[in-house]
Formats: C-alpha cells, sequence, structure tokens
C-alpha cells in the first residue's frame, strides 16, 4: 500500500473503515457546508488542518464560534470534532509504525493536552527497536493494545498518526482515533 499524500490518508482512512473523528474536507468558500457540518456534529471544540500541504496550519482547539473566522486563511481544509473536547480521558497520542521485518518505530507522549504534532516535537517516547524488545516496548503505556490495533487492520509498514482513550470515542465509537496514515510523504 501506498500513501502519497494527505488526500490519498483521508481516502485510506475511509476506505479501511478506520475510527477517527467526525471529519469533512472543505474547499475555500465553502461556509454552508462547514456549517451544515458544525450542525451536524455539535462539539466544544474543532480542530482545523490545512490539506493542501505537508506540516500545514494546524489549529487544535478552535471554539464552535470561530470557526468561520478561523477557516478564511484555508484553500483546502478538513474540520473535525477536537481531541482537545477530550483531555480528560486521551493516553496517549503520536505515530508509531511497525514494519514487516519486526522493526518498530515510535514517537509517543502520554500528555492528555498534547496532539501528534506537539508528541513528534516534545516525545516522552522517541523509540526504533524491534517487537522483542520487551524492556523497551513494556514502558510505553498500553503498547499491547496499539499492537493489537494495527495487526488487526493491516497496518503493518504503515507510519499511524493517532490517539488512544480511556473510553470510546469516535464514529466508530473505540478507544483509537486514527488521524493520519502516511508511507511516501
Amino acid at each position: 500500500m501506498q500513501i502519497k499524500n494527505k488526500l490519498e490518508s483521508i481516502n485510506t482512512i475511509n476506505e479501511l473503515n478506520l475510527n477517527k473523528f467526525p471529519e469533512k474536507l472543505f474547499k475555500a468558500g465553502e461556509k454552508n457546508e462547514v456549517l451544515d457540518f458544525l450542525k451536524q456534529y455539535p462539539a466544544k471544540y474543532y480542530a482545523i488542518r490545512d490539506k493542501s500541504v505537508s506540516s500545514g496550519i494546524f489549529k487544535l482547539k478552535v471554539d464552535y464560534n470561530k470557526v468561520l473566522d478561523e477557516i478564511k486563511e484555508y484553500n483546502l481544509f478538513t474540520i473535525n470534532v477536537s481531541s482537545a473536547n477530550y483531555v480528560d480521558n486521551q493516553l496517549l497520542v503520536g505515530e508509531i509504525e511497525f514494519l514487516s521485518n519486526n522493526e518498530v518505530y515510535a514517537v509517543l507522549t502520554t500528555n492528555p493536552e498534547a496532539s501528534v504534532r506537539d508528541a513528534l516535537q516534545n516525545p516522552e517516547f522517541n523509540i526504533k527497536t524491534n517487537i522483542f524488545d520487551d524492556a523497551t516496548l513494556n514502558k510505553i503505556p498500553h503498547f499491547n493494545f496499539i499492537y493489537k490495533y494495527i495487526i488487526a487492520h493491516n497496518l503493518k509498514d504503515i507510519v499511524v498518526e493517532f490517539a488512544l482513550f480511556n473510553k470510546e470515542v469516535g464514529i466508530k465509537r473505540e478507544r483509537i482515533i486514527i488521524y493520519e496514515l502516511r508511507t511516501h510523504y
């Protein structure tokens, strides 16, 4: 499987029927569509992500009443219910990759207020090891739960950006949310 950009990531998450927060892709000028989304998925906070470039403008905690003002600077973007609504429930966030040769790469944090980007900038765990390194992997909270999820959903050889919660969240009501999948970008 190859995932070359953010749009392919969105499509792959949808095709694989993975859990995510309610999210929709918008283009500049789609104010009515944005209002419909906010009405359909009411929340205190939303996240807005630029999907036109990698590492684009990302706003994790946008108040419901400020969404329309905040989207003015975007051309292609997603809005989703923000993980900021669940800071009391977030256990782990970051990215992880399990390779077919049994190597494991992970950049993670247990900071409940952190986003994936925060985890990458200030990780609590930044490891490169193999699946047999119990001494290292057992230090990561809920590692076995994450590993079983990755294997069950055939996500080997893919960088998986995710968050783990202590309760079921998202459109599928599961404990793991998938934010992005990457292979070639």
